[in-house]
């Protein structure tokens, strides 16, 4: 299993773009197995400083590989979508799936030689430290760390007191119902299958109820955003994928003599206004849909801007 899947499972949600925050435009293969890539193409000063969390990398490798048969078999996709007659659904055994495999991922990263990893601040300061943004090789294999310790700090770590943060959490209880109980809507919207409609207008009001019906996954996330931001332990997460994020964009108008921030004024107020809510704990902020002002043009502007806001973060080094 590639760590790509893994990230997918760790629900990073985007995250994985991170990979792509290192000074170059091409998407970053995931891969860390040892035959498509050579150690021996890093720099001296970037392997000294990498060393170790490629060890983590090529363990936490190892150890899903040795429980791809058992992943699979989980069979998720069965499971979790009662669509076109699918009998195997069952909405109980999707629960106990889903968390089962998202264990069996999240347990990769106990691995001893993942602690170096997983310490505070170690890919900020593997970026600060300006050892591995030189050639695109070193770049590359700080990338593919990025984003393996993004997906971990969103999707495996847990509070003090052992809890899921609120987004794993969701990902393993509420949301399984949601896109279970609304699977057939689901796969109607996203195949487009509205065959049964008479005429256009009738194709839009079919297409308008579908997406009113799944828009109440807006108000869900609008929670787990907040209790997120309640958690000083999960904010935390969030804050130190932001600290990677502007390590990247300064290390970039370093090495490119620019400041993006200049260059792209509203692109970077509007992280820095979205972001900074995390930074000061000012979780009221910190929406997708106001409740006092649930409908309307103001509250699809308020949910673009926050939907914009947590995507900038995969294009800032991008551009």
């Amino acid at each position: 299993m590639k760590i790509a899947a893994i990230s997918c499972v760790l629900i990073s949600l985007g995250l994985n773009v991170v990979s792509g925050l290192f000074l170059k435009r091409s998407i970053v293969d995931f891969d860390v197995d040892e035959d498509d890539w050579d150690i021996e193409k890093l720099s001296k000063e970037c392997k000294a400083e990498v060393e170790n969390s490629l060890t983590c990398l090529r363990k936490i490798e190892s150890g899903i590989n040795s429980k791809e048969d058992y992943l699979e078999s989980l069979d998720l996709e069965d499971v979790c979508f009662p669509v076109e007659g699918n009998t195997k659904a069952n909405l109980d055994t999707c629960k106990k799936q889903i968390a089962s495999g998202y264990d069996t991922i999240c347990k990769a990263f106990t691995e001893d030689s993942c602690k170096n990893l997983l310490a505070e601040n170690s890919v900020v300061n593997l970026i600060k430290n300006g050892k591995c943004n030189n050639s695109e090789y070193d770049i590359s294999i700080l990338a593919k760390i990025a984003a393996v310790k993004s997906a971990y700090l969103m999707g495996c770590n847990k509070t003090k007191k052992g809890d899921l943060c609120p987004l794993a959490k969701y990902a393993t209880t509420t949301a399984p119902e949601f896109f279970y109980n609304n699977s057939v809507i689901l796969y109607r919207f996203l195949e487009l299958e509205y065959e049964d409609a008479k005429n256009e207008i009738d194709l839009g009001f079919n297409i308008g109820n579908d997406v009113l019906t799944l828009s109440a996954i807006l108000k869900d996330l609008n929670n787990v955003l907040i209790d997120t931001c309640k958690s000083a332990d999960c904010s935390r997460n969030v804050v130190a994928i932001d600290n990677i994020i502007l390590a990247a964009k300064d290390a970039y108008e370093k090495k490119q003599n620019v400041d993006l921030t200049k260059k792209f004024p509203r692109v970077f107020q509007l992280y820095d206004s979205y972001f900074s809510n995390f930074r000061k704990q000012k979780c009221k902020l910190i929406t997708f849909v106001n409740e006092e002002d649930a409908s309307g043009a103001s509250t699809v502007k308020k949910i673009s801007y926050s939907f914009a806001a947590m995507v900038v973060a995969s294009v800032l080094l991008l551009l």
